[in-house]
This record gives C-alpha cells, sequence and structure tokens, in this order.
C-alpha cells in the first residue's frame, strides 16, 4: 500500500496525517499553530511530526509517495502571501521548504481548494466532472474542479468566492473591500448580526455566547428575528452560489464548512435563493448537497492533494 502525508494548516491548528489512495487517514496528529508562530519553524515543526508518524506506523519517510498540503490562501505556486492567519508565515514557500527537508514530491493548495478535492474525490462530490466546493464556515471560500481537473487560475487561487463583492455599501471586509459574500453569510457574519440584534430577540437577550450556532438554535426554538437572520443569510449565499452556476455550469455544487452542518435547517432555503438568482436552464442542470467528509474534510483533502501530486 502507498502512503500519502497530508498536512491541513489552519490558523488555530495544524494537523498532519498519514493515508492512503483511498483517502483513508490511517494516523494523525495535530498541535497549536501558536506554536510554530514562524513559517520557517512551521515547516520543521510539520516535517518533524511526519517523521513522527511514518515511526508509528514504522515506514520510513522514503516510503511516502509524496506530501499534500491544504494552507489558507492567497498562495502564489506553493508561496503564502499576505494572511490574516498567519502573517508571520509571509514569504514562505511551503512546497521547497518540505521537500528539501522530506525529498518527496510536494504539493500545495488552498485549504478550500484542497477540501473540495478531497470531496470530489473521496466525498459528496465524486463521481463528477464539473463541480464546485464551497465552503461556509469562519470565512466562504470555494474550489472548482472544471472538465475532470482542478481549476486554480494564474496563481492557484481560482475560488475566492468569499470576496465576490454583493452589496458594494454594505459591512466592511478584512480583504478591505465593503459587502463582501463572507461579511453576509459566513459564521463570523451570522454572529456579529445576532449580535447586532440581541435586543430585538427574546431568545437572544438571554444567550451568553452568541454565534451561529447559537443562531440556528433560536431558529429551532422558534424566534422570529434569529430565522430572519438565516433566511438573510441564505439569500446572499444563494446570490454566491448562483455565480459559480452561472459562470461555471457545475452538475453539483457540495456545501461544506462548520457553519453547514445545520444545513438541513437552511439548504432548502439556500437551494430557493440560488435558484432565484440564477439562469434556470443552468439551474436545472445542477444538484446542490452537503459535503460527505465532515470534520476530516480539511486531512482529507490534504491527502487528495498528495495523490494528485504523485501523478
Amino acid at each position: 500500500m502507498a502512503y500519502y502525508a497530508g498536512v491541513d494548516i489552519g490558523g488555530t491548528k495544524i494537523a498532519v496525517g498519514l493515508g492512503n489512495e483511498n483517502g483513508q487517514v490511517v494516523l494523525e496528529q495535530r498541535f497549536p499553530t501558536r506554536e510554530a508562530v514562524q513559517g520557517s519553524v512551521g515547516i520543521q515543526r510539520i516535517a518533524q511530526e511526519i517523521r513522527h508518524l511514518c515511526d508509528r506506523q514504522q515506514i520510513t519517510v522514503n516510503d511516502l509517495a509524496a506530501i499534500g498540503v491544504g494552507s489558507p490562501g492567497p498562495l502564489d505556486h506553493g508561496t503564502l502571501l499576505r494572511t490574516a492567519n498567519l502573517p508571520e508565515w509571509e514569504g514562505i514557500n511551503l512546497v521547497t521548504g518540505l521537500e528539501s527537508l522530506l525529498q518527496k514530491p510536494c504539493r500545495v493548495e488552498n485549504d478550500a481548494t484542497a477540501a473540495g478535492m478531497g470531496e470530489w474525490m473521496f466525498g459528496a462530490g465524486k463521481g463528477t466532472r464539473n463541480m464546485v466546493y464551497i465552503t461556509v464556515s469562519t470565512g466562504i471560500g470555494s474550489g472548482i474542479v472544471a472538465n475532470g481537473q482542478l481549476y486554480g487560475g494564474a496563481q492557484g487561487n481560482a475560488g475566492e468566492l468569499g470576496h465576490v463583492v454583493i452589496e458594494p455599501d454594505g459591512p466592511l471586509c478584512h480583504c478591505g473591500n465593503h459587502g463582501c459574500l463572507e461579511t453576509l453569510a459566513s459564521g463570523t457574519a451570522i454572529a456579529r448580526i445576532g449580535q447586532e440584534r440581541k435586543n430585538q430577540s427574546d431568545y437572544l437577550r438571554n444567550v451568553d455566547l452568541i454565534n451561529a450556532p447559537a443562531i440556528f438554535a433560536g431558529v429551532r426554538a422558534g424566534d422570529a428575528v434569529c430565522g430572519k437572520i438565516i433566511e438573510a443569510a441564505a439569500r446572499n449565499l444563494g446570490r454566491g452560489l448562483s455565480i459559480m452556476v452561472n459562470t461555471q455550469n457545475p452538475e453539483r455544487i457540495v456545501l461544506g464548512g462548520g457553519v453547514m452542518e445545520n444545513g438541513d435547517m437552511w439548504l432548502p432555503l439556500i437551494k430557493q435563493y440560488t435558484s432565484q438568482f440564477s439562469l434556470q436552464a443552468l439551474y436545472q442542470a445542477v444538484d446542490i448537497v452537503l459535503a460527505g467528509l465532515g470534520q476530516d474534510s480539511g486531512l482529507v483533502g490534504a491527502l487528495a492533494v498528495a495523490v494528485v501530486a504523485r501523478t
């Protein structure tokens, strides 16, 4: 059996795993990102963890077929550009760094793109040739598969759906623009709007921590204000999805990320608004489904990147 190493880099944690070509994770290790604030230290730590996992599996690094990494973007062919979550990693090339330490081929993709590859190869997008994966979490990102190939654009950053401007006069986004989709439909946005409308809601005024799960709990409890917050988020997300429907003409859109754990509650609304804003001929050709990999999507996506790196 060929072994692959996958690395899922996040703002709070870094997950490193060993797996096979079927996307099955056999061993994994996680550590806080704060333990590797500097990018050069982070690469050293990741290489160290890969070696440790190989030892536990009673193989050597030489037995690895390839290494795949999912990283916050934007990226430039494996080099991290300025990112809010990892400012001290700017200018670090993950590909050359890991290849020089481990002497194995490495491929790096945006974290949302990597998760999309995992869903396409092993999850809810399996069997498609034209698929869009969208993660709705702290932020919003996407990965695009076109004609059976990952589409990354000129630098590998295609799919920054969260920074498509939906309302030019909307809230300020950390990217510098106003009214990005991320400021209107992400988990962070839902929490912010809930805080702003707390005093209007019988449910929220008694909640200590207002976040997206609390808003969905309010909807389940029948709170009208929470219901309106989620409907507005669904409408804005539907606008974003319609852009993908109209420009990419996918056969399937896969929705993942932490906020979509409540997909049973608002997927019908998301579909309704996506249909409203899409060309009907294109909307009729797309199936909108929830992701299949759940909490493992980041690491399985990194393994998918590794499998592609070998080929």
